[in-house]
């Protein structure tokens, strides 16, 4: 199926529970009334902590997720309904799933636990190639090593489906079973399978080191979430 992704960050100042809210309130009916495939929305979570080991943004945000069977189906025009909302990129990508969840939760539900929703572009003269190796084959099984993950969703930006989207290599969609598995810097960093706070300065150091080999510090964007099935 071909996935294609919107990024939607508000222009009006909205705090993230204001955002939220507005979201499910009118973002979702009309993607349901309009779209006719799968689709998923993930949102910035209400209260971020106000320190983390993981620079996560203040900012709300908004990721809009649909699966479509035909190429065709990517000439609707979504701008009218998602810029109702604020500032709108849109992204064709190509997903791959090194470690995924089993759903048992009905679709609008909150996915239990709790998401982290990365953006990034490649360290400055790398070329294609050597980033997809050192993301998929070198930080992806330190991250299942390290990381106590229950899903784990990569999305290589293929193309931009909107005029204007800014350059974007990768959008990355984790989630966790708990909020401490994330926001506790000793089971994050404290190794997936049999978790010890010993590794976890170890772990933080080499995490550090490895995603320097292939993503533009300055265009990282972490975001704590929560994830929406609107229609699977």
């Amino acid at each position: 199926m071909i996935k294609t992704q919107y990024v939607v960050r508000p222009t009006a100042r909205l705090s993230r529970r204001e955002f939220r809210q507005r979201a499910m309130d009118r973002l979702v009916p009309a993607l349901l009334e309009r779209a006719d495939g799968p689709i998923k929305l993930t949102l910035t979570a209400d209260e971020v902590p106000p320190i983390s080991v993981i620079p996560f943004r203040r900012q709300p945000v908004a990721l809009v997720t649909m699966w479509t069977t035909e190429p065709q189906a990517d000439n609707i025009d979504w701008t009218p309904i998602l810029s109702r909302e604020g500032r709108v990129s849109g992204y064709r990508v190509a997903e791959s799933v090194p470690l995924a969840y089993e759903r048992d939760w009905p679709d609008r539900s909150p996915t239990p636990g709790v998401g982290l929703l990365t953006l990034f572009s490649r360290r400055r003269g790398l070329d294609r190639q050597t980033f997809i190796e050192r993301w998929h084959g070198s930080h992806t099984p330190l991250s299942l090593k390290i990381h106590p993950m229950w899903s784990y969703v990569r999305n290589e930006i293929q193309t931009p489906v909107l005029e204007g989207s800014p350059p974007l290599d990768a959008i990355v969609e984790e989630h966790f079973r708990s909020r401490g598995d994330l926001l506790n810097p000793l089971r994050f960093f404290g190794g997936a399978t049999s978790p010890s706070p010993v590794r976890a300065l170890p772990n933080m150091a080499r995490v550090a080191l490895d995603i320097r080999r292939f993503i533009d510090l300055r265009s990282l964007e972490s975001h704590l979430v929560t994830e929406h099935h609107l229609r699977s």
